[in-house]
Order: C-alpha cells, then structure tokens, then sequence
C-alpha cells in the first residue's frame, strides 16, 4: 500500500503516514491527559489516524500539520467522552431500575499509602483545565522545550511561558489543598 500523499500544484506533499509517525507520540501524551487510560489513548490515536485519512481537506502547509493533528485529536477526544457520558447515564439508568448487578467493591490495595500521593497528583491533574493538564504532560513526560511546544500548538512561546507558569502555580494550589504529605 502506497503512503497518502496530500499535496497540490501550489503546495509541498504531505506524507501522512509519516506525519503521523512523526507526532504520535505527543499526541498520544495530549489524549492521556485527556483521558488518563492507556487503552482508551490507544483507540483514540486510532480514532485520529483514521480521521486524518477521512478528512477531504487536510493542511497542505507543513507547518500547519502539528497544530491541525492537535485539534484533531482534541474533537476525538471530546467526541469520546460524548460517548461515554452517553453510556455512563444508560447505565445509571439500568442500575436504578435494578436491571444490573452490583458494582464491585473497591480494592484495598489501591489505599496504600505508597499510592496516596500519585493518586493525589492524578486527582489535581485532572481537576486542571485541559489546556493546563496539556502542556504539563508535553513538558515534563515528553521533556518539550517552550519552542517545541509553541510550534506545535500553534502558538507563540510567550503564550506558552504564560500558561506553563499559570498550570503549575494551580497545580500547586490543588496538591496544596489535599493535605497529603509524602512518606519520609
């Protein structure tokens, strides 16, 4: 099978298979910060390969193609938990009207002291507006430089500085208030 290619007359071709290589692993970062579920993350950068290859116009500027597959990945995204919200509500439905089993209880384990403060950092992540949660994945799981990150969202560094600085004093905040102390 020949690679895509999108391109015209006017503008450079794009190999998106290639393309997609290329960023994956950011944008996998960007689903996980979105959904926190290594699966889930998998079926989504699917979801976006597969839309990438549907979509009738595709950028044909490369400088445009990171900030066009982050957006993509961002409506994947919130398309999915569209649907799971969907699903969420038939179940309580079910539930309620008595038509489903119990859930099970939580495991103990999962309490473990050891586990408290990553829980409490994930909880905080989570509580982070998306964009923040975003940019702090990017940079300190995927070690982007302010440059990196500003190409590839489409947005100046300084604009990137800003918001890097305003996420982690919010996640300060958060981690602050759940009064978890790490073990010494």
């Amino acid at each position: 099978m020949t690679a895509d290619v999108n391109g015209s007359a006017n503008g450079p071709a794009i190999d998106w298979n290639s393309a997609l290589g290329e960023h994956g692993r950011w944008l996998r970062s960007v689903l996980r910060s979105r959904v926190n579920d290594a699966h889930v993350v998998d079926d989504l950068f699917q979801d976006v390969s597969l839309a990438v290859f549907r979509q009738s116009s595709r950028p044909t500027d490369p400088a445009r193609v990171a900030p066009w597959l982050y957006r993509l990945a961002v409506r994947q995204t919130i398309n999915h938990h569209r649907r799971s919200g969907r699903r969420r509500q038939l179940h309580e439905h079910l539930e309620q009207e008595g038509l489903t089993g119990q859930a099970a209880p939580a495991d103990a384990l999962s309490w473990l002291i050891q586990d408290e403060l990553a829980d409490a950092v994930r909880r905080s992540l989570g509580e982070l507006p998306s964009r923040d949660r975003e940019l702090l994945m990017l940079k300190y799981t995927e070690n982007w430089s302010y440059a990196d990150l500003a190409r590839h969202l489409g947005v100046s560094t300084g604009t990137i500085e800003y918001r890097l600085i305003r996420a982690k004093r919010a996640l300060r905040r958060l981690l602050g208030a759940t009064n978890v102390a790490p073990v010494s």
